[in-house]
């Protein structure tokens, strides 16, 4: 009820997620406190009170959480069906396609899911889906230097080992991955190709985050470069050094992990600077020739792992608005991810000009189901691919990249957002 007298907006008080609540939920006043307080310190301003943080989503390590602030999402943009053309069954449609230097049989990735529990519990079922399924999937940041190179494998040799010519093994590096050799180590047990995480859009510019307990991995981590805060209960949290973005030093990366002779991948959080970031990566590929495959932009609404609240609600936008900025394609596939479930989200993504989507938090959803529902997922995602693609009247799935102009914004800051009309005289 609450979030129902907010409209299009979140609550700023109270939330299942902060393990909050309102003495007095129905009678809110538009600063998120009870119109009439009793100062029984239930709220999100009582806890902060209490613990002098800022709140961080409950419970950690075995829930996956995402903002609930409602932006402009993919959802405030409608297909429009193409009239004229050849009549296609949908069941004849191809959604196999190329992605990031790879055949796969859906435009789909599962994006890095790294060292948290509840990515790292479902990882078996994770790997064997995607493997059969003949799509890429990203193993995440901080899994070396969490559990190892033992660790690392057995992440990696389920998909190895049941792998077909459809998909790729990617292992993500962030700053600290990559001083422990992440991308040597993943090359020496079979990944195809790596992927330089930036940023993502949950928590940009902060770095990945966990909670653990015990004070010997508190002095472990803290000896391998992380940020260590002990929680007021004894257990610990562990942040990531959030890297830096300067052009000298992230082209000098590049150069010197093309020696790999793998195809390179990066992630990015969508944010000030990304059309800037685009050209510039377009620019030293060219002049490098660096092998770079794919830049995998996360926006708003996605995000497995802990981020503190606020910042998963307060910053960044959807991903599909780069597509209003960026004029000229890249000499490299791009993906959205964050907020993207459907086959029909995904056809919008590539109509507005992707070239695939990943999904983190459906795939473990998914993955309840064990490595037969990842699989199952996929393949119900191809089939609404197809079905959007007949609608398009196009045979593949390459076909629906880049049709902006059968896309139809149902407000106003949709429009704006995604730069998509909502002039029916523009589409009709």
């Amino acid at each position: 009820m609450y979030s129902q007298q907010r409209g299009l907006r979140r609550h700023t008080n109270a939330d299942i997620v902060t393990k909050t609540k309102l003495s007095f939920p129905d009678h809110a006043s538009q600063a998120g406190i009870c119109s009439i307080c009793t100062r029984d310190a239930v709220c999100e301003i009582g806890k902060k009170a209490r613990e002098g943080r800022t709140l961080f989503p409950e419970p950690f390590g075995t829930a996956q959480f995402g903002a609930e602030k409602r932006l402009p999402n993919i959802e405030d943009l409608q297909i429009i069906p193409e009239l004229y053309g050849e009549g296609i069954i949908f069941k004849q449609v191809d959604v196999q396609t190329e992605l990031g230097g790879f055949k796969v049989r859906a435009p789909l990735v599962i994006a890095g899911l790294g060292s948290t529990k509840v990515a790292h519990l479902q990882g078996e079922f994770l790997a064997k889906g995607a493997a059969k399924a003949g799509i890429p999937m990203v193993i995440g940041e901080s899994v070396l230097p969490t559990y190892g190179k033992a660790g690392l494998k057995a992440r990696m040799k389920p998909y190895d080992d049941i792998r077909t010519k459809y998909g790729a093994l990617v292992v993500q590096g962030n700053g600290h991955d990559i001083k422990e050799r992440v991308f040597e180590e993943g090359k020496s047990l079979g990944a195809d190709a790596i992927e330089i995480k930036l940023g993502q859009g949950a928590k940009q510019n902060l770095g990945g985050e966990v909670t653990f307990t015990g004070d010997k991995e508190a002095k472990r981590y803290e000896k391998m470069g992380y940020f260590v805060i002990k929680n007021p209960d004894g257990s610990y949290q562990r942040h990531a050094n959030p890297g830096s973005i300067k052009e000298d030093e992230l082209r000098d990366l590049m150069v010197k992990k093309a020696e790999l002779n793998l195809p390179i991948w990066i992630k990015i959080g969508i944010g000030k600077g990304i059309v800037k970031l685009i050209g510039m990566l377009d620019r030293v590929k060219k002049e490098q020739g660096i092998p770079l495959k794919c830049l995998t932009v996360d926006g708003f609404g996605g995000g497995t792992g802990m981020s503190p609240w606020l910042v998963m609600n307060e910053t960044s936008i959807p991903s599909g608005a780069l597509f209003s900025a960026v004029r000229m394609k890249p000499d490299f596939d791009i993906v959205l991810a964050g907020g993207y479930n459907t086959g029909f989200d995904v056809a919008k993504g590539m109509m507005l000009g992707a070239n695939g989507v990943a999904m983190g938090r459906a795939f473990l959803i998914a993955a309840v189901e064990k490595e037969k529902g990842v699989a199952n997922f996929v393949k119900a995602i191809g089939e609404e691919l197809a079905i959007a693609c007949a609608i398009q009247r196009v045979n593949t799935v390459e076909g629906l990249i880049g049709r902006r102009k059968n896309l139809y914004a149902l407000s106003d800051e949709a429009e704006k957002v995604f730069g998509i009309t909502r002039k029916t005289e523009d589409i009709l």
